[in-house]
């Protein structure tokens, strides 16, 4: 269903979904699952089997083995661990078969091989092609194939395939004579991932974040015997958030260095710069406290709201600094030219503070349809608005005057 929009309804998409949750866990009879789309867009968040913002994939040789293994996984899944609901399953238990396994041993008895005993079988349940019967006034006037195959073939049990004749080398025998015939299941689809069998289970997260859940798991995980040759790995958004906030913290390295050789370049100095990069750990404290003050977790969007925050709290450093410096070489002493550099660039810092956070507040809130996932990235960026802007006018300038009287005590020695 599409919900309406968030200026029409009080409550969140969770909120909604939990509720349906608890609704249709009184229906008794019926396998429901519930999922949330986390966009804007229609269209299912999983697929139908082993879909879900958890997904454990299993894989081995032995497929037997790996039904068992993904049995004790769903279990796990659904009783042990907490926040997490909707558990599915990709493996599907086959529809009955005769599954027919030939004795080698004994086809060398009767002389005979795989191929005869393929043409018994194939010929008595499938039928062997007879030709066709042209103009078909039963089929529209079409030609319509002809296959001769035993009567009642298709109700066949294992004791009547065992009694289907095999002619090998002018010699009579019985299929149940060559080969061990039972009944058994087949499996619906096969599916291999690195050549290897594989069934991959799926659920959806109920109130804690994917990174609490999947180290709950994985400690389990680890203390229960899977069976010999079946291992598992996380897949979904699980390896997803590792691999993507291991190249977001690569990214936000790689600007902390882009910036510093561009300020270095600037001042003509590796000293000044150094100091303007404590406004990114000064910025970290808001963000990361308003995070927790306003319940949101640190996800793809708060990483990238950490990013946008070192730009833009990098200019309150550059603007105080800059203006110091440029007071320094009018005479001022370096006492002098931080405070009156505070009192002077404190109302530009305050003027661009205050219009980034009351830009952000529309995506903080959440008043666009949608932008329930993205608030985490506008609370970063005004938490660390906040307390960069508070602290770069304190703790800055303290900075600055420690390392300059170091200096000058290292030129006055």
């Amino acid at each position: 269903m599409q919900l309406l929009g968030r200026q029409e309804r009080s409550r969140s998409v969770w909120e909604i979904t939990q509720e349906v949750r608890e609704y249709a866990s009184h229906i008794s009879g019926a396998e429901i699952r519930v999922t949330e789309n986390q966009s804007n867009m229609g269209g299912p968040s999983g697929g139908r089997g082993g879909g879900g913002a958890l997904q454990v994939e299993l894989r081995g040789n032995n497929m037997q083995d790996l039904a068992v293994a993904a049995d004790k996984v769903e279990k796990i899944l659904r009783h042990e661990v907490k926040g997490v609901g909707d558990v599915n399953s990709s493996y599907t238990e086959g529809m009955p078969e005769l599954q027919l396994t030939v004795n080698r041993d004994k086809l060398k008895v009767f002389d005979a091989s795989l191929a005869d005993i393929d043409t018994a079988f194939s010929s008595a349940i499938s039928g062997l092609s007879a030709g066709e019967l042209k103009n078909d006034p039963l089929n529209g006037g079409q030609d319509t194939k002809i296959k001769v195959r035993f009567k009642g073939a298709d109700g066949y049990h294992a004791s009547d395939v065992a009694r289907v004749p095999v002619w090998a080398n002018g010699k009579l025998a019985y299929l149940g004579d060559v080969a061990d015939i039972k009944d058994g299941r087949g499996p619906v689809s096969i599916r291999r991932v690195d050549k290897q069998r594989s069934i991959q289970l799926g659920a959806n997260l109920r109130g804690r974040p994917v990174g609490d859940v999947v180290r709950d798991v994985k400690q389990i995980l680890q203390e229960t015997d899977l069976g010999e040759g079946v291992t598992y790995r996380f897949k979904g958004q699980a390896s997803r958030m590792n691999e993507t906030f291991g190249e977001l913290i690569s990214a936000l390295f790689l600007a902390l260095v882009l910036i510093y050789m561009l300020l270095a370049v600037l001042y003509e100095s590796v000293l000044t710069p150094f100091i303007r990069m404590f406004s990114l750990p000064l910025g970290l404290i808001g963000s990361v406290l308003l995070l927790f003050l306003t319940h949101n977790t640190l996800n793809l969007y708060s990483m990238i709201g950490i990013l946008v925050m070192d730009g833009i709290v990098a200019k309150n450093g550059t603007l105080l600094i800059d203006y110091t410096l440029t007071l320094m070489d009018r005479g001022r002493t370096a006492l002098e030219a931080i405070v009156e550099a505070g009192c002077v660039r404190l109302k530009p810092i305050c003027m661009t503070t205050i219009t980034m956070m009351v830009g952000m507040l529309p995506m903080a809130l959440a008043m666009t349809d949608g932008a329930e996932t993205r608030v985490s990235m506008a609370w970063v960026i005004i938490g660390g608005l906040l307390t960069s802007t508070v602290f770069t006018l304190l703790v800055i300038p303290i900075i600055f005057l420690y390392f300059y009287q170091k200096k000058e005590s290292a030129r006055s020695s």
